[in-house]
């Protein structure tokens, strides 16, 4: 089987860290590089644990840090919701691995320029990586095969009511990237919220499997069961977006995908960072219609999601 040969780009919290872990264990992704952007935490922390993900993946895949503020100079965090070392705080050691010396963004231009094969890209974060690779060397945009985001929201944000974490983090960069030619898939909030979750029982199973990624993304999922717990007894299942999107980059048909015309709002007072999707089927000027630059995910097929997780880390060592 021809594996994809991928670069993934990520801020890595919780939940990029369930998705690098299934990433690096999918027998269909070649993953070339892992680049980092301050975001959930500021950039050290994103490298030190993207550094124990692939350790405990047991992968030899090389890291290399990247931005470490928006383009736009700011630098908010998310460690109310990833914990103050991004993990989580449940005390995952440091990796015996290190870095590459090399910018994230120079290994962005290099990979893709100078491929002879064609090259995904998969981003979890906010997307001053990529924008900064495009507006160094504008043609890497014909080299990108294809881009699947976690980003954005057709409906409501996270960060504010309008803004999604990744977008709201970086809006310029968003912008650039949203306007680049490269086919792009966006994966936002709602559908995975809606439609893909990740079932006490399928925790139970990775808890239960005795390998280093299993017991990592069963240690993270643990965590975010019992916070739920804590809001209600209701039983219901965790839904990483991070994890999803990852999930629907390796298999897209588990997802409904729908070709829209999307903008990045860059101004405006309450919606800064809203990715506006075009949902109108009339126009009253004629002029206001675009051509669909981005396929957005409406629907995830959660029992075909939860079981390409479930298959792709429930394999023992050397098996995958």
């Amino acid at each position: 089987m021809q594996k994809m040969n991928v670069v993934i780009d990520c801020d890595t919290g919780v939940d990029d860290a369930m998705a690098v872990l299934l990433a690096l264990r999918s027998p269909k992704l070649n993953v070339l590089g892992i680049t980092n952007v301050a975001g959930n935490v500021g950039l050290d922390k994103v490298v030190r644990n993207t550094l124990i993900v692939v350790e405990n993946a047991q992968r030899d895949v090389p890291v290399f840090p990247g931005a470490s503020r928006a383009m736009m100079g700011s630098g908010e965090t998310a460690e109310h919701v990833h914990g103050s070392d991004g993990l989580g705080n449940v005390g995952f050691p440091d990796a015996q691995l290190s870095a590459q010396p090399s910018h994230a963004v120079d290994f962005l231009v290099d990979t893709f320029l100078e491929a002879d094969e064609p090259v995904h890209l998969i981003t979890l974060g906010p997307l001053t990586n990529v924008a900064l690779a495009m507006a160094k060397v504008p043609e890497i945009e014909k080299h990108i095969a294809s881009l699947v985001m976690m980003a954005g929201s057709v409906d409501s944000g996270n960060a504010t009511a309008a803004s999604e974490f990744n977008v709201h983090a970086d809006p310029e960069a968003a912008d650039i990237v949203f306007r680049s030619s490269v086919p792009k898939t966006m994966v936002g909030l709602v559908p995975i919220i809606r439609d893909g979750g990740i079932w006490p029982e399928d925790v139970e199973k990775f808890e239960a499997a005795g390998t280093t990624w299993c017991d990592m993304i069963g240690t993270l999922l643990r965590a975010r069961l019992n916070t739920l717990s804590r809001i209600s007894d209701e039983i219901r299942p965790t839904t990483p977006p991070d994890l999803a999107a990852m999930a629907i980059a390796i298999d897209p048909t588990i997802a409904e995908l729908t070709p829209y015309y999307v903008v990045v709002e860059i101004v405006g007072t309450h919606t800064r960072g809203m990715t506006l999707v075009d949902r109108r089927e009339y126009f009253f000027h004629e002029e206001d219609r675009h051509e669909p630059n981005v396929k957005v995910t409406t629907g995830i097929d959660n029992d075909r999601y939860r079981k390409l997780v479930l298959s792709t880390l429930l394999v023992p060592t050397g098996d995958s």
